[in-house]
């Protein structure tokens, strides 16, 4: 059994991953709102093809808290494609087939065997289709600049006494956070390491990346707005308590990958060669963590812990046909692979999506649905207020309200209420759709802010919703329409 376990382990692994990939990979094409930020990247994007600045005020109904790479690349494919949300989807698809590649390559860089590679890469993966599922095949920038980061990280580890190399990886680095600037981690663990091994290559790299940033943000002022820096460093809220729950969300489903991670972490911290993947665990987990306590920030602030894990696995499968337990003389080493891709069954469970055909026929139903608030929309000419931008965009509404980012300056009185419960309380919308009926949206919510909601409540009535919603993902809206129109 051993022999044949080890002949075809990555076939069996192989296999594991393409399961795990089914849904994600498959709904990435259903016409329908995976998540909130879909709709706002397209709206972010379509500014940018119609030559319209993204950071014009300081606070405004609509703003931009991520750099403008990511929307200036989708509207630069828009040239080609003519279409802007599945062209996203895919590029989030291609993003972690390279992510995974890039991993097995760095566990290769790291002294391990191809299989070991191979099982890391499809280790990669299958731990995002089965736990992230949700950002799998997302219109959201942060799988790309993961991609960046990786890449950066593997020429790093290639050529880490060449100057012009080292230099190299500073600007990849900054490319990757003016797509998403929240992964500081990996540049992070690079630094620590430099200071280990060479104190002047470290102030190289860190100038390096110094100037790189500099002028990125000279010309992200140029050509997206004056009021770049305000809107990407906006404060929102931030909850202690929220760090753990973050944790225990991300951790608890992948505890036996982690622990085996976190050992395989600890052998490696006096490895020279090997070290850096300890740094680079421990800083994942210590950026991720800090990131988690942002409001409206979810588990994609411990992907690079995720994609660390995925590297230490791979070390990890590398070296244990070394190991010598005391119950057996021989190891079953062929075991370990399947035992840690079989796990992985759990987030599965929990997310619905281990069984894929009745997974289908649910997203099948919420993309019914969805063409039907669309529709209902479009039956409404004039000005909708949309809580998935996602539905207002593809109904052809303006863009003039941003629920999350609003709802927060609102929150710091940044914002006035009173000017948009004015248009509320004006008619000034001919629907407005919110995910759910509002009496049961809490105060504390992150998209309504308190008077808005109730303004809406007060002056509109529900005119569309779908009664068994609750039964399928992705769906649970209501849209309402002016009291005075309803009769």
């Amino acid at each position: 059994m051993n022999s044949f376990l080890k002949k075809y382990t990555v076939a069996l692994c192989a296999f594991m991953a393409v399961f795990t990939a089914i849904i994600p990979f498959t709904r990435a094409f259903f016409r329908l709102e995976i998540n909130y930020n879909e709709g706002w990247n397209i709206f972010n994007a379509t500014a940018l093809v119609n030559r319209q600045s993204l950071y014009p005020i300081k606070y405004g109904w609509t703003s931009v808290n991520y750099p403008m790479l990511s929307f200036e690349i989708l509207a630069q494919l828009h040239r080609f494609t003519h279409e802007y949300l599945f062209t996203a989807r895919v590029v989030s698809l291609l993003s972690l087939v390279a992510c995974s590649l890039l991993v097995a390559a760095i566990v290769k860089t790291l002294n391990s065997s191809w299989r070991s590679s191979i099982l890391a890469g499809l280790f990669c993966l299958a731990v995002f289709c089965a736990a992230a599922n949700i950002y799998v095949g997302m219109d959201d920038p942060q799988m790309l600049a993961q991609v960046f980061f990786l890449l950066a990280f593997l020429t790093y580890l290639r050529h880490r006494r060449s100057l012009p190399a080292i230099a190299f990886t500073a600007l990849l680095f900054v490319v990757a956070c003016f797509i998403k600037h929240n992964p500081i981690d990996f540049p992070l663990a690079v630094l620590i390491e430099l200071i280990l091994v060479s104190l002047p290559r470290a102030i190289w790299f860190s100038l390096c990346g110094i100037l790189f940033a500099a002028i990125a943000v000279l010309l992200s002022i140029r050509f997206g707005g004056p009021y770049f820096l305000a809107q990407i460093l906006a404060q929102r809220s931030y909850s202690s308590l929220k760090i753990v729950g973050q944790l225990i969300k991300v951790i608890r489903p992948l505890l036996l990958p982690f622990c085996v991670a976190a050992y395989t972490a600890f052998r490696l911290r006096k490895d020279a060669t090997r070290r850096i993947a300890t740094i680079l665990f421990l800083t994942t987990l210590l950026v991720g963590s800090y990131f988690s306590g942002g409001q409206g920030v979810n588990i994609n602030a411990l992907f690079s812990a995720i994609l660390a894990m995925s590297i230490l696995l791979g070390l990890f499968w590398d070296q244990i046909s070394s190991l010598r337990w005391q119950w057996t003389p021989r190891p079953q080493a062929a075991f370990a692979p399947l035992i840690l891709f079989i796990w992985l069954i759990i987030p599965m469970i929990q997310s619905g999506n281990w069984l894929p055909i009745r997974a289908l026929r649910h997203a099948a139903a919420a993309q019914t649905r969805f063409d039907e608030d669309i529709a209902f929309l479009q039956s409404h000419p004039g000005p909708a207020l949309c809580e998935s931008l996602l539905e207002c965009n593809l109904a052809g509404k303006t863009y003039l309200y941003d629920t999350f980012n609003a709802s927060a300056l609102i929150r710091f009185r940044k914002l006035d209420a009173d000017v948009f419960i004015d248009q509320i309380l004006q008619h000034r919308f001919s629907a407005i759709q919110t995910d759910g009926l509002l009496p049961l949206v809490r105060d504390d919510s992150e998209r309504w802010n308190p008077s808005i909601r109730d303004a809406i409540e007060a002056n509109y009535v529900p005119a569309l919703q779908h009664k068994d919603a609750a039964k399928y993902p992705y769906q649970n809206v209501v849209i309402y329409i002016p009291k005075a129109a309803s009769r």
